[in-house]
């Protein structure tokens, strides 16, 4: 059983739960000062992975397959 499902909402419902909560203490959260270029790197490199990694052809995102080790733990 997913936690959406033991407080009796939707996923949808859970999501904008958390990200309500997360943005009411984000403002109390001071991120570093940096010049971005972290995050920079950090798409450069996703974007060079992406060139060399492909999903099988006809893949199918299956919910339950992705999130099926993490449910179970539950």
């Amino acid at each position: 059983m997913t936690l959406a499902q033991n407080l009796g909402v939707s996923e949808e419902e859970l999501i904008r739960q958390a990200l309500a909560e997360f943005l009411l203490h984000a403002q109390y959260i001071k991120p570093p000062l940096r010049d971005g270029s972290g995050v920079e790197r950090f798409i450069a490199r996703a974007e060079e992975i992406s060139k060399k990694h492909h999903l099988p052809e006809g893949y199918r995102f299956n919910r339950d397959e992705l999130y099926g080790e993490y449910n179970a733990r539950l």
